[in-house]
């Protein structure tokens, strides 16, 4: 009786599996055939990607989008898979052997993470509250200046070229040549401090040493906050008792949210999982192979809405001495700003704070505090080139960052005014303190009218010839502005 009943209760199942199996895998199957159409079908922003210079993958589709799409694509497979069972048997089977995949698969792979993570060469140091390089380490690179994306300007012109270049530190972890125990000049500030993608001999605080002939120690690091300025100085700057202080703001992004640049604000755990992920090798060496295998797939195609973008790169001066320049549409959102809101503006309140302690710390050690002022490269070459911009390219560039802007010729005579707003407001409170401020944007400006190429053309950085005439700025300011301190 047992070994009858049984095979009956069986075929009842499998009966009642069958009645209904034909009706629902139609029904799942076109629900997963309009998904993966409608992931693949809707493109990204082309446009607002070339701006930023963000990798376009199969000419259609940003990073995220495309991961999104193998994503989706991935889990309808394995779905189908499990839905094309014939029985109810073989559809429990099914779902043990997805269930099963993972779980042995998700551990391999957080172990071969860990592991992967470990071999890692670290690039940064934690030090209490302030970052810094590994000690007495001595980088070899080479940088090319070229879009980072293969689908880029319609007309993309050739970059600075390639550098070789060469990033020694000292024991502290800064790029310095030597640790000292005392130094006429302390230096504070993020990339443009430090001095990206060029070698040691040609960054404008040692050049600014050589002409001077004073001391000068850089604090500078990449990726620094103000905030990270002013514990720089506190656990590394002071201890060398200079007797200048001089703190480099870059207007791209020393002006940001205080919630965002806070050393010693708490991260959420979803914050933490998030840099987690991005912090993956996994993650990186997939997201590379995407790029690489995929990036150059359709980087050719047509799409008209590009010209937007023809007026860039930038021609500075127009003629046969030109150079090019690119830029982002941010710089256009971060400069749109009337002087009194910016001066209202809780970003702004954070960095007057923080120059306030700034101030107060040097005063404390009997230094004199300078403010230093690396523009953006847009407040640069832009008014160079005024009378020959196309209006309604630049506001439908500036829009794909910032859709509240007034009609073409309100908005042309406003921007012209607000690129100067943020130098003007730091200016102004520096002489309200009587702090000497120095600004690199006249010479760096002149320089470039006369077709010498101060910021490379696809990175935002400066060039050696830009370093040098930031240095030989600074060195005739300092001469003429900056009072000598008694020893």
């Amino acid at each position: 009786m047992e070994s009858v009943s049984h095979p009956r209760r069986m075929t009842d199942r499998d009966g009642s599996w069958r009645t209904t199996l034909v009706l629902r895998q139609k029904i799942f199957l076109a629900v997963v055939a309009l998904t993966i159409t409608l992931s693949w079908i809707v493109p990204s922003n082309i446009v607002e990607l070339v701006a930023k210079d963000d990798h376009v993958l199969l000419g259609r589709y940003s990073r995220e989008h495309f991961s999104l799409n193998v994503l989706i694509l991935a889990v309808s497979l394995i779905g189908l898979y499990i839905d094309q069972a014939k029985t109810w048997a073989q559809y429990k089977r099914r779902w043990f052997q997805v269930l099963a995949a993972l779980g042995v698969a998700t551990p391999l792979l957080l172990l071969a993470d860990g592991l992967l993570r470990r071999s890692e060469e670290a690039v940064y140091i934690k030090d209490r509250s302030a970052y810094h390089r590994p000690a007495n380490t001595v980088y070899n690179a080479v940088f090319e200046d070229r879009p980072l994306a293969k689908r880029t300007y319609l007309h993309a012109p050739q970059g600075y070229g390639m550098i070789p270049y060469t990033l020694r530190t000292d024991a502290r972890g800064f790029r310095n040549p030597t640790v000292l125990d005392q130094s006429d000049v302390v230096v504070l500030g993020d990339s443009f401090a430090e001095g990206a993608n060029v070698s040691d001999g040609q960054c404008w605080a040692v050049r600014f040493a050589e002409q001077s002939g004073l001391t000068v120690y850089n604090l500078g690091m990449s990726g620094y906050t103000p905030e990270h300025y002013l514990t720089s100085l506190k656990q590394y700057g002071l201890e060398l008792k200079p007797k200048f202080v001089v703190c480099m703001l870059y207007e791209g992004n020393d002006i940001r949210p205080p919630d965002k640049t806070r050393v010693d604000r708490r991260i959420s755990l979803s914050e933490r999982f998030s840099n987690y992920l991005k912090q993956s090798p996994i993650r990186m060496g997939l997201d590379r192979f995407f790029i690489e295998t995929f990036g150059p797939i359709g980087a050719g195609w047509a799409v008209g809405e590009l010209e937007t973008l023809s007026w860039l790169p930038l021609r500075v001066p127009d003629g046969p001495d030109a150079r090019y320049y690119a830029f982002k549409p941010v710089v256009f959102r971060a400069a749109y700003r009337e002087e009194a809101s910016l001066r209202k503006d809780s970003s702004w309140v954070y960095l007057e704070n923080v120059l306030s302690g700034l101030r107060e710390a040097c005063e404390e050690s009997d230094s004199q505090l300078v403010v230093a002022y690396a523009p953006a490269k847009a407040h640069v070459v832009v008014p160079l080139v005024w009378d020959r911009l196309p209006a309604e390219k630049v506001r439908a560039f500036a829009s794909l960052r910032s859709r509240k802007l007034p009609e073409v010729s309100a908005f042309m005579g406003e921007l012209r005014k607000y690129l100067e707003v943020f130098e003007s407001v730091v200016n102004r409170w520096c002489e309200s303190q009587s702090i000497p401020f120095f600004s690199a944007t006249a010479a760096l400006r002149a320089a470039a009218g006369d077709g010498r190429q101060v910021y490379f053309t696809y990175d935002n950085h400066w060039t050696p010839l830009g370093h040098e005439v930031v240095a030989q700025a600074l060195h005739q300011f300092w001469s003429q502005r900056v009072p000598t301190r008694p020893d």
